[in-house]
């Protein structure tokens, strides 16, 4: 019997000159797992970028818990989004959406 499908939640900072829309963040972060791992990495890693909890440059992705290490991976392989160059920081990845509250303000 396959598991239950745990999720885990990557908070990460955007560190750029300038502010680059969330749509577009998450775009380019599915792009490079799909170019790392194929369609079927992207579709059992799940990214979902959670827009409610998006602070400033401070946003969280949801993942599927066995491909937390890839999807860092791949988020650090994103350099650039619309001729703008970014860096992506991955804080902390988190078990629940109630730690990144108190983290988030």
């Amino acid at each position: 019997m396959k598991k239950p499908y745990r999720k885990r939640y990557i908070l990460f900072e955007i560190i750029s000159d300038s502010k680059i829309k969330e749509e577009l963040i998450e775009i380019a972060i599915k792009k490079a797992i799909k170019e790392l791992f194929g369609e079927f990495g992207l579709s059992e890693a799940n990214p979902k970028l959670l827009k409610e909890f998006s602070k400033g440059k401070k946003h969280v992705l949801c993942v599927d818990h066995r491909y937390v290490q890839k999807t860092k991976l791949a988020m650090a392989y994103v350099k650039e989004i619309n001729k703008k160059k970014l860096i992506i920081k991955t804080i902390k990845v988190y078990g629940t959406l109630k730690k990144i509250k108190g983290v988030i303000k």
